[in-house]
């Protein structure tokens, strides 16, 4: 047992170079929606879209409405879908963005979601390219970070959207919850996305699901990620994202449910990823010293504690365990 334990110390040790060799993240945009239950969410950080003709043959009409945008008083964004007639069209619903507000080049977006249920609904967490002259869209860029179909409680998709290869793009994959997990509809989960000048990477929770890199897209068109793109929640119903199906009228009202929104840039950073801030309010730097923690792809790595154990219970209740920088 000795000889064992003598044997990995220099793995124990190299863990610990590599981690502390890595990288870090700076924060550089949050939200945690901590506020006032039926108020809207922070103006100097979001837009709140009115449209009530939206692209993509959907059903609803986007307005400015606590009923369809609001904070709950929990410390969530809720985007809500209604059976109601707004100008043409039979549903409301909302749409945040953060447009002229928040656009950064290059990152880490993440954010903790709980979706709904019902065939025909339409969440997204997605980034448009700011129009620097690029000529909207979709020359500018769009990065879908995650996309559900109501009706699939266990499936998620993300996809990139550019000139040569928008709308029905081939820069696009769907992830499959594991087995026994809780679903989209009945837990939080982490959805993220890291940005670099070459790749683009996607993941649900602690699994990196995607990679694109801009060999695979210039098979098809010009790589546009090389300026500010801003943050984007909404929810549509029908589309033709699934085949124009609508909810049934039982499905109403459905809401998109946010926990937080991180935004981060390489740096230097020794930052809590995947964590909100305000689970651990009261506590001191100290304890958060001694979380165990994981690189983004999932891999463990040794914590400063030394610990190598799984970070449980600290998300919103059933949700799966956080991923957390070193």
């Amino acid at each position: 047992m000795q000889n064992l334990f003598l044997k990995c110390i220099p793995l124990l040790s190299a863990l610990v170079v590599t981690a502390h060799a890595q990288t870090g993240w700076d924060l550089t945009f949050s939200d945690e929606f901590n506020g006032t239950a039926n108020t809207y969410p922070d103006p100097t950080k979001w837009n709140i879209e009115v449209n009530g003709n939206p692209p993509n043959s959907e059903a609803e009409a986007y307005v400015k409405s606590t009923q369809n945008v609001s904070l709950n008083g929990s410390g969530q964004l809720e985007l809500t879908a209604l059976k109601q007639a707004s100008g043409g069209k039979q549903y409301t619903s909302g749409k945040i963005n953060s447009s002229g507000k928040f656009m950064q080049t290059y990152g880490r977006w993440e954010a903790m979601i709980k979706l709904p249920a019902g065939t025909g609904f339409w969440p997204a967490f997605w980034m448009l390219g700011g129009n620097n002259g690029c000529g909207g869209w979709p020359s500018c860029g769009e990065i879908d970070i995650i996309e559900n179909r109501g009706r699939l409680a266990m499936v998620s998709s993300s996809a990139m959207h550019g000139p040569g290869y928008s709308g029905n793009t081939p820069i696009a994959h769907t992830y499959n919850l594991p087995k026994g997990a809780a679903s989209f509809f009945d837990s939080y989960h982490l959805f993220a996305m890291e940005w670099t000048a070459t790749t683009v990477k996607f993941y649900v929770d602690s699994s990196l699901h995607y990679t694109v890199n801009k060999t695979d897209v210039t098979r098809y068109g010009n790589w546009v990620y090389n300026h500010d793109f801003y943050t984007i929640f909404n929810l549509a119903v029908g589309g033709q994202f699934d085949g124009m199906q609508l909810p049934p009228a039982t499905a109403f009202p459905a809401k998109v449910m946010v926990d937080f929104v991180h935004i981060y840039k390489p740096g230097t950073g020794s930052i809590i990823v995947g964590l909100g801030p305000k689970r651990f309010q009261g506590r001191s730097v100290g304890d958060l010293d001694k979380l165990t923690t994981y690189d983004f792809s999932g891999r463990m790595r040794l914590a400063k504690s030394g610990g190598l154990t799984p970070l449980a219970g600290v998300g919103p209740s059933g949700s799966a365990p956080l991923i957390l920088s070193r």
